[in-house]
């Protein structure tokens, strides 16, 4: 039990040396990695989800959504937001999603994806048809909110 106690004593005592960044004159402690430690960094893009494109902006979060909806000012001031967006559905560089009103209809904001600028930008919104001459017919078939 002795032994147990005092490796981390040793430890430590061999991590103060390497403190000064000069030799310690002590000799290298050799201390197996743990399970942590041995873990290689992840190197590369982000993960994405399954059918997931690296280079559009898919899958996008509802604060992503909400941030780009504010910014577009016509937009933001003719629809109210309510509670935040939900019903979040995404396909390649458009996304829709809902607003959560307390005191009138629920609308639907459409959304594209600029590969060039990185980010998401509030396009239109309404109670129908939003995706009818915007989104191209494939995609909006994959589109929930695009009625």
């Amino acid at each position: 039990m002795l032994k147990i106690s005092l490796l981390p004593l040793a430890v430590a005592g061999a991590l103060a040396g390497c403190s000064g960044g000069g030799p310690s004159g002590a000799a290298p402690t050799n201390v197996a990695p743990t399970a942590e430690e041995s873990t290689v960094p992840q190197t590369g893009p982000a993960p994405t989800k399954p059918g997931a494109s690296p280079q559009a902006g898919c899958p996008v979060d509802a604060a992503t959504l909400e941030k780009a909806f504010r910014q577009h000012k016509e937009l933001s001031t003719h629809l109210v937001l309510g509670a935040g967006l939900t019903d979040i559905s995404c396909a390649q560089d458009y996304a829709t999603a809902r607003t959560r009103p307390d005191t009138v209809d629920p609308a639907t904001v459409l959304f594209h994806y600029d590969g060039t600028k990185k980010m998401w930008l509030a396009v239109t919104g309404g109670t129908d048809g939003v995706c009818d001459t915007i989104v191209p017919q494939a995609i909006r078939s994959q589109l929930k909110n695009c009625f």
